[in-house]
């Protein structure tokens, strides 16, 4: 299927062809498995070699994060606002509340951080907008700086789409390493942040009662 649709937009090139290239980097955001990137970096590679736009690829590919990404926030909000009564069992015991109390106060901490990078941390990107929905973090600031991450790793891509030239192998190539160091460095930041918690609770029921 992902083959058919590259060989279509290969064929085709006009506003129908962006609005599929800025609806994969929408979906992206709500069903992680979607390969955003390789039909980003194959429209770029179209760039350079079957007379697409730079700047209409550019410009789709920011409008599609901005579209999914709210979408994602906006599921959080709903979340959010009906989590006392729609809640799954399983997420209303007291270490699933931590948690979640944890990610929302670290949000209203570092939200706008978190943001810029989102676009550079694969398979997570949409779990930052549900977190700033959940944590009911400013709308205006999830769109401000969720914009300004994808513009930033776009613009990324058309520099390695233009060193790569019509190289689309090579291209999809760096992007797939990039993506396996980061998944590696966000499990092994994952699993520091569990080991971290795990300890202070263990310490903290470690702890004597204090006296009445």
């Amino acid at each position: 299927m992902m083959d058919d649709l590259l060989a279509w937009l290969q064929a085709t090139e006009g506003p129908v062809a962006y609005a599929v290239v800025g609806a994969s980097a929408a979906v992206e955001y709500l069903f992680p498995p979607m390969p955003g990137d390789t039909i980003a970096l194959f429209s770029i590679a179209l760039a350079a070699t079957a007379g697409y736009s730079i700047l209409w690829v550019y410009v789709a590919l920011n409008l599609g994060a901005l579209v999914g990404g709210m979408s994602a926030y906006g599921v959080g909000r709903w979340i959010g606002a009906h989590r006392a009564e729609r809640t799954p069992r399983f997420l209303r015991t007291q270490q699933a509340r931590e948690a979640l109390n944890s990610t929302i106060a670290r949000f209203e901490r570092h939200g706008e951080l978190y943001l810029v990078a989102n676009r550079f941390i694969p398979a997570l990107r949409g779990f930052f907008f549900l977190a700033a929905g959940i944590a009911r973090f400013p709308a205006w600031k999830v769109a401000v700086f969720g914009t300004l991450s994808a513009m930033l790793w776009n613009g990324l891509l058309l520099g390695l789409g233009w060193v790569a030239g019509s190289n689309f192998e090579t291209l999809e190539r760096w992007v797939s390493t990039y993506t396996w160091a980061a998944l590696v460095v966000t499990v092994l930041v994952a699993v520091v942040l569990v080991v971290r918690a795990l300890r202070a609770r263990r310490q903290k029921g470690a702890e004597p009662p204090a006296d009445p």
